[in-house]
């Protein structure tokens, strides 16, 4: 897996919207304490739905959400089918 995800840009899209966290959880029927917690990293990167489900109400690709860093081979963990 030649990248991994980085920072969850979702409060910079939300701030640039000038969309209210409050607002944004009430749209896709999550708490804003969730929400939150995706802003300020204190949760793990989003599974597949809740990301899909976040891209699809701003409109993004999944791909937005956050900072993508790439991960040279030299740097990859091994796992046991290597």
């Amino acid at each position: 897996m030649p990248y991994k995800a980085g920072k969850c840009r979702l409060g910079v899209i939300l701030k640039a919207r000038r969309i209210k966290i409050v607002d944004f959880a009430h749209q896709i029927n999550m708490s804003p304490s969730q929400v939150n917690d995706y802003i300020h990293g204190r949760k793990a990167t989003m599974s597949l739905n809740v990301a899909m489900t976040i891209a699809s109400a701003l409109n993004i690709r999944i791909e937005e959400l956050y900072e993508w860093e790439y991960v040279a081979p030299s740097q990859r963990k091994r796992t046991k089918k290597e």
